[in-house]
């Protein structure tokens, strides 16, 4: 997780090894945690990146229309920053994950001229619009955004309800906050089953019970004996997708 202390610290490691941050991503809600922070922790940490003399902070919200709180209030962030640092931040929004359109893959970008600028004109050069992406985006901005994402947004928020009381009645470990994921603890099965990491208990999940997690260790060597687990699906079929996973840990 991100700290002030851990950005400062950061910085200062790359300026002894002779090297510059090009810029700081929040996530918010975390792919693969789902760890969600508060807009007012976000802003914190932004502030810390630029005054440490970090160029950029990006905001990745492409989660942000999934949670049970709603929405990250742009202008609520937007305000807590001169005009002068404004022109450093830039957000990301998109189609892909409120609407649950993993097949459209389009976003939206907000950042100062001088970035939308460039960006522009470099995509000029290489970029050629889906016209069904952006007709998808018209038709949910007419339509207005929550409406248009409510048929995924109330599911999901029911999914992880179901998802959540399982974890907790199972008091297995686990990260979760919003959007599509939870990061789920399996070192005592991994290690009782002797699979070596996630990506063994993939295999075994996969095979002999008919369940698809993404091992964490595909992220980083931290994540070794964690799995993502999704629940971007309507409440029923998380509550079947659960049972199987446990299933298929208490059959190690």
């Amino acid at each position: 997780r991100y700290t002030p202390e851990g950005i400062k610290a950061c910085v200062e490691a790359s300026a002894q090894d002779g090297r510059k941050i090009a810029g700081l991503v929040i996530t918010s809600p975390d792919n693969p945690t789902g760890r969600t922070i508060s807009t007012d922790e976000q802003v914190l940490l932004a502030k810390t990146a630029l005054e440490a003399g970090i160029p950029y902070v990006l905001f990745d919200w492409i989660y942000h229309w999934v949670t049970d709180g709603g929405p990250s209030d742009i202008n609520a962030v937007l305000k807590a920053f001169t005009p002068e640092e404004r022109d450093r931040l830039i957000f990301l929004d998109g189609l892909t994950k409120s609407l649950g359109a993993s097949n459209v893959r389009s976003a939206h970008l907000l950042a100062g001229k001088a970035v939308i600028t460039y960006l522009t004109s470099q995509a000029s050069h290489g970029v050629i619009p889906a016209y069904f992406s952006q007709a998808v985006a018209i038709a949910a901005y007419e339509m207005g955004f929550g409406k248009a994402a409510a048929s995924i947004i109330e599911p999901c928020r029911q999914s992880r309800r179901v998802l959540r009381e399982a974890l907790l009645r199972e008091e297995l470990p686990f990260i979760m906050g919003d959007g599509y994921y939870a990061f789920i603890d399996c070192t005592t099965a991994i290690e009782r089953g002797g699979l070596g990491d996630s990506e063994g208990l993939l295999t075994h999940l996969g095979e002999n019970h008919g369940l698809a997690v993404v091992p964490g260790i595909y992220f980083s060597d931290a994540g070794r004996n964690w799995i993502r687990f999704s629940y971007a699906l309507p409440p029923e079929v998380t509550s079947g997708a659960v049972a199987r996973l446990f299933e298929g840990l208490n059959a190690l």
